[in-house]
């Protein structure tokens, strides 16, 4: 018992050093009137709080039927399949016949050869960025929460993901629920 208690304050403590940056959540807050999306801010007894370009906006609890999370994804930067003009220009000497040569003994390209690498490089680096930016745009849930009326409303789970919550983890309270847990648990 002794040992899981070690090992779950052990993971808290590591999780707690692991998790000391912030990192910002999309919440698409559906209601019965409207569609909400932006960051989550804050989640209180009473309302949910988001942050889309900058205006906070609150939505009560009790109008909230589900709450999507996702991660904020960076901007797409494309990808470059075939490089271009990267040779080091040290790479060639002149032979003794007086070409330019690598040090295997290869020709240097000339004008032509430069022009078609350019070429085939630009339609293949298009090719692959058109199939790459469908793929990268895909966004799941990390997080999905449902609230009726009947069931307990997830607020503690969902306050988690808040901007808030990340600032000012409730260290406490989860030792207690860590605690509580272990308590329970017969191996």
């Amino acid at each position: 018992m002794k040992k899981l208690s070690f090992t779950l304050a052990l993971i808290l403590l590591v999780s707690l050093a692991f998790a000391q940056s912030i990192k910002p959540y999309i919440a698409i807050v559906k209601t019965e009137k409207a569609k909400y999306k932006g960051i989550l801010q804050r989640v209180d007894s009473v309302k949910v709080v988001l942050n889309h370009d900058g205006t906070l906006i609150p939505v009560l609890l009790n109008e909230i039927k589900t709450v999507q999370i996702r991660a904020v994804k960076k901007d797409f930067k494309g990808i470059n399949l075939i490089k271009v003009g990267d040779e080091d220009p040290d790479q060639y000497h002149i032979d003794e016949r007086g070409k330019s040569v690598d040090k295997f003994g290869r020709a240097a390209p000339d004008l032509e050869d430069y022009a078609a690498t350019t070429f085939f490089s630009v339609i293949f680096t298009a090719i692959g960025n058109a199939f790459a930016l469908p793929i990268h745009a895909i966004n799941p849930n990390v997080a999905r929460f449902k609230f009726s009326n009947k069931e307990a409303k997830p607020v503690n789970e969902l306050s988690y993901y808040s901007i808030y919550y990340q600032a000012n983890p409730n260290t406490l309270a989860e030792l207690k629920q860590l605690k509580a847990i272990s308590g329970s648990f017969k191996p």
